[in-house]
């Protein structure tokens, strides 16, 4: 009768230990990847169908492993300075104007983003072929607008008044800007020209004339 009783003591105890072993915090301990078929270098996560898997070297532990996915990541949360979305257009995909504008307020490209964070820095950079006709002391600015009233980011070329003079400042475009989101609905970005000059201004409309990089990063 007492070795019986010992036993089931024993196996208790076992158990207890056990339990206390997996039932330890991850963050307390590195633990090695046991779970092996088809040893690699790299930890995969897939499926064979009938469960998840992980497959590792023998031995290796969690924080030494690549990971491999076979499927999708579909992230819902980031560190922060880590990219969130990258988004890049063409002409065609941001509604790119191609005529000749002057004296007046006009929008040059405009798109319409939503945002995959709600605690993110939107960035824009904005580039476009085009060319002012003309010689007389002219003025014109750029602007990158978000949601029709935020300014996130302004530019200005200015020429000397004589024939041929070149300009005597920066240039409109390429132009960047940014600025911090905590929503998850569609913000509009829009490319203003701003020009109180009779000298048109012509833009152009290819694939290869205007692109825009949208980068959101986490915060």
């Amino acid at each position: 009768m007492n070795k019986v009783r010992g036993r089931a003591i024993n196996a208790n105890t076992q158990n207890t230990n056990n339990f206390s072993m997996w039932m330890e915090p991850l963050s307390h301990k590195d633990y090695p990847v046991t779970y092996v078929a088809n040893p690699t270098q790299n930890a995969v996560v897939t499926s064979n169908g009938v469960k998840n898997v992980v497959v590792a070297e023998p031995g290796m532990l969690y924080n030494q492993a690549r990971l491999d996915v076979s499927g999708s990541v579909n992230p819902t949360r980031w560190t922060t300075g880590q990219t969130v979305n990258t988004v890049f257009l063409e002409s065609a995909q941001m509604a790119q104007r191609g005529d000749a504008v002057a004296n007046g307020t006009y929008t040059v490209a405009s798109y319409s983003y939503t945002p995959k964070s709600n605690n993110s820095r939107i960035i824009v950079d904005y580039s476009a072929l085009y060319r002012i006709t003309g010689y007389n002391a002219d003025e014109f600015e750029s602007r990158i607008l978000i949601d029709g009233t935020t300014l996130i980011a302004k530019r200005q070329q200015a020429y000397a008044n004589e024939a041929g003079g070149g300009t005597r400042s920066g240039t409109l475009f390429p132009i960047c800007g940014g600025i911090t989101n905590n929503a998850l609905g569609p913000r509009t970005i829009s490319i203003i020209l701003y020009t109180a000059s009779t000298d048109p201004v012509q833009f152009y409309s290819q694939a290869y004339d205007a692109c825009m990089k949208i980068t959101e990063i986490a915060l």
